[in-house]
């Protein structure tokens, strides 16, 4: 079961969920279904931060700045997430008009709702361990209910995954005893309600 455990949280680790976000999305969203163009400047962006931020822990765990890759150890927390979080707001700076791109508010929204969430988990990680995994994947859900609703496209068998993928991720970190119950719904439910909150207040 450790095994599948561990397999578990790989495929689903928080560096992964924005990818699997946009393009979840894409199934979703008319207009990034007809715009190629703003969905692979999006992925691009996505994938850029993903690597970034792949590269910058593995030094981290090289240079003996973390113990381990998932980041266990709440004490060691802070400048892996800060280091994240800057990434994500680098991200969302290239989604502004600025760029010259025309990126949709909601596409904003979403990425400042990464950006959100990030800063969210960083503050409450000082005294409490939450679990980013599911904060990652509460967002996911998020955005796809989100999404879904305001384009009459909400399609069940997607959310009802999500939502199952959700709890055996919840139950992968238990079984690695990453996490405690209370850090696993507290992750989810942080996660979930700063992406939603973003998304319908649409202030990207």
């Amino acid at each position: 079961m450790q095994f599948f455990a561990k397999f578990i949280s790989a495929a689903f680790h928080p560096f992964l969920m924005p990818l699997f976000t946009i393009f979840l999305l894409k199934h979703f969203d008319i207009y990034l279904s007809n715009r190629t163009d703003v969905f692979i400047y999006l992925a691009l962006i996505i994938v850029i931060t993903t690597l970034a931020t792949g590269v910058s822990i593995l030094l981290m765990r090289k240079r003996g700045m973390i113990s381990d890759l998932d980041i266990r150890n709440r004490s060691e927390r802070f400048t892996p997430f800060l280091v994240v979080l800057g990434y994500y707001v680098m991200a969302y700076v290239l989604t502004l008009e600025l760029t010259g791109i025309d990126i949709p508010v909601l596409y904003r929204s979403l990425m400042l709702g990464l950006v959100v969430s990030i800063l969210t988990g960083l503050i409450i990680t000082k005294r409490f361990k939450l679990s980013m995994h599911l904060l990652a994947i509460g967002g996911v859900l998020a955005a796809v209910i989100y999404v879904g609703v305001i384009n009459v496209t909400s399609d069940l068998n997607w959310i009802a995954s999500i939502v199952i993928a959700s709890g055996l991720l919840a139950w992968s970190r238990l079984e690695l005893q990453a996490h405690t119950l209370k850090e696993v719904y507290v992750g989810f439910f942080v996660g979930f309600v700063c992406m939603f909150s973003v998304l319908i207040l649409q202030i990207g």
